[in-house]
């Protein structure tokens, strides 16, 4: 999403929790309140896609990495003891089929890993009788060759996954032209309504609905989550917005970061197994800013 939309988003939510705030005044002009509810429910899915549209593909990214690590890695292994057995019969063509060193299969090209890989396992399948004073057993050849399978599967999904993007930013931008649409033609032509009777409503109604603009700066939660015993980082931990449903998972390090974020005011409920709760209220999330918000747990006392 761009900053341009998400500070668009912002207005709506700051619209949305006005009006919520006021419902005994909303009530009073029906026309009003139904718009609003269709509205309410048009934010609610935009939230949702700037969540799904931030997770789509940095998701895949990491897990096809880490792959790519653990085949690297299994290729290295195995390839080192084909190339001992290889020396100690001085074939040179074997040693050339598997000779690699992590840093090599690490950097190869999707395509060309998994093929790599394969010329290790299959000569180790060639010469699997000969290998085993080396190290080299079926169950560790098929390991591999499962590893590579695995690999393959995760190769074109990053491919996919922008197809999806694409779909996820079409669905946005059908979902900001009818919201916009309910605002101006529906919302603001039926605020004359509350002119008469409720002349602030309409005031701060219209403040509301201004679009603060924050450039390029993307409003962002972050902090790290600690154990208040000895300040050591907790993972795992997960942290929610009471308001959205929408969570992550805190990493090695005890740090997180919800991208993208409407600036609005939230209940933070941020959890671990074995630990006490830890729940803020009146967090208040700026526009256009890296909003911190840092937690220490208690461990839960045996009873």
């Amino acid at each position: 999403m761009t900053s341009r939309l998400e500070s668009k988003l912002g207005m709506y939510r700051t619209t949305q929790t006005y009006c919520d705030n006021n419902m005994p005044i909303v009530n009073t002009v029906p026309a009003f309140a139904t718009a609003f509810t269709a509205f309410k429910a048009n934010v609610t899915a935009l939230i949702a896609n700037a969540q799904q549209e931030d997770q789509v593909t940095k998701g895949i990214a990491t897990d096809k990495q880490v792959g790519k690590k653990s085949l690297a890695q299994l290729g290295t292994d195995v390839g080192a003891l084909i190339y001992a057995y290889a020396s100690s019969i001085n074939d040179n063509t074997l040693k050339a089929q598997v000779n690699f060193s992590f840093s090599d299969l690490l950097a190869s090209k999707d395509e060309l890993l998994p093929v790599r890989c394969q010329n290790i396992h299959d000569a180790g399948t060639a010469h699997l009788a000969a290998l085993a004073p080396f190290g080299v057993t079926a169950p560790i050849l098929t390991s591999l060759q499962n590893t590579i399978i695995a690999y393959k599967l995760k190769v074109p999904t990053p491919r996919n996954a922008a197809a999806d993007k694409k779909t996820i930013r079409l669905n946005q931008k059908n979902l900001f032209t009818a919201t916009d649409l309910i605002l101006k033609e529906q919302m603001d032509k039926t605020l004359a309504g509350f002119k008469a009777s409720n002349p602030d409503f309409v005031n701060t109604y219209k403040a509301n609905r201004i679009i603060i603009d924050p450039g390029k700066v993307t409003t962002e939660l972050t902090g790290t989550v600690t154990n208040a015993a000895d300040n050591s980082p907790i993972k795992d931990a997960m942290v929610l917005i009471v308001e959205t449903g929408i969570s992550v998972i805190t990493n090695p390090q005890g740090t997180y970061q919800i991208k993208p974020i409407v600036p609005a005011t939230y209940t933070v409920k941020i959890s671990r197994a074995d630990f006490e709760d830890s729940v803020q209220t009146n967090i208040k999330v700026k526009l256009g800013a890296v909003n911190q918000l840092n937690a220490a747990l208690l461990l839960l006392q045996v009873k």
